[in-house]
């Protein structure tokens, strides 16, 4: 076998043989696992619990300022292809006015502000394609 030993050693006695020797004592008695109280347990879940998030019925566009340009589209029910294409071209759209405007150098407030509009655009676009509507943080230069 994998073992290599002799076949010998894989014989079980038909009688019970005690290997402890003559008056061991055994020592106190202790659990594997500490018990856990119901505070406990409720620390630990807030603690750790990830989970969603427990507002998720806020509609993301009261929080928005429309864009000057056009309004975007009530969000639909996830999956609405029309919704996702018009969203994904705005998408594209506003990115390129971001680009334009950082390449032109323009003042740091108009390219927040213009940034703050792509963001929820995506956010958008998340929830009409039924994703996560959390953004990563972008990387900064430094």
């Amino acid at each position: 076998g994998q073992l290599r030993i002799p076949p010998e050693c894989f014989v079980l006695s038909p009688h019970f043989t005690c290997t402890l020797p003559l008056g061991h004592r055994v020592g106190t008695v202790s659990p594997l696992f500490q018990r856990l109280e119901n505070d406990q347990i409720e620390a630990l879940r807030k603690r750790f619990g990830g989970g969603q998030p427990t507002d998720c019925t806020v509609d993301p566009q009261a929080k928005r300022t429309p864009p000057t340009s056009d309004p975007a589209p009530t969000p639909a029910t996830p999956g609405d292809p029309q919704l996702i294409q018009q969203l994904t071209e705005e998408v594209a759209k506003q990115g390129n006015h971001v680009r334009q405007l950082k390449a032109n150098k323009a003042e740091k407030a108009q390219v927040d502000a213009e940034v703050a509009k792509l963001l929820e655009l995506k956010k958008q676009l998340a929830l009409a394609e039924g994703k996560s509507p959390e953004i990563p943080k972008g990387k900064r230069k430094k």
